[in-house]
């Protein structure tokens, strides 16, 4: 299937793309894996994120998202500590996503559309991977908010999937899901690009 295929059916598939719940402001990752014959799932969270919207020259502005990699809990401390040096964690204790640059008018007439795709890159340690998510702008009663995933593979990011999962040899899929919601009320330096409709 296609990429803008699959992102299609996502759109179509649910109203809200992640798996985060509505009010969070956090973001997540899910990954497959087998251990010892017996396949499973493996979903992490970190909710200890922070997000702004940022200056260039030109009038142009882009939201940064700093997500400190040792924030992400999967339930096991071991398997996280595992997940947490796969993506190079002593080197670049945080890893950040920081989207294309534009023009308040463009990002204003972006959050009008009802999904759009958010293009922007992600650091990983010292190197920055270019990463497209599929995004909705969701209209809310105390805050806006943007929510959307990622389909990728390790490989895209130069991560090896770790082969230990919590104490226990594993084998990781190399395709893995990034889920992201987040609330403009929560985003810093948002009224500059009128994030928070009036």
């Amino acid at each position: 299937m296609s990429s803008w295929l699959l992102v299609a059916s996502l759109w179509a598939a649910s109203a809200n793309l992640s798996l985060l719940d509505e009010g969070s402001n956090c973001v997540a990752y899910k990954a497959q894996r087998t251990t010892f014959f017996f396949p499973g799932e493996v979903v992490g969270k970190n909710c200890d994120i922070s997000a702004q919207v940022l200056p260039e020259v030109g009038g142009l502005y882009h939201i940064e998202v700093n997500i400190p990699i040792r924030s992400f809990s999967s339930g096991k401390a071991d398997r996280d500590e595992d997940f947490a040096k796969a993506l190079h964690a002593e080197e670049k204790p945080e890893m950040t996503y920081r989207t294309k640059a534009m023009t308040p008018e463009q990002w204003r007439a972006l959050f009008e559309k009802a999904n759009f795709d958010l293009e922007g890159e992600l650091q990983i340690g010292e190197k920055s991977f270019p990463l497209k998510l599929a995004t909705k702008y969701i209209q809310g009663g105390e805050s806006d908010a943007v929510d959307g995933m990622a389909n990728v593979k390790f490989t895209d990011f130069n991560v090896t999937p770790p082969k230990v999962i919590g104490g226990l040899v594993a084998n990781t899929k190399p395709d893995v899901e990034l889920h992201f919601h987040l609330l403009g009320s929560r985003i810093l330096g948002a009224d500059s690009i009128r994030l928070e409709k009036k």
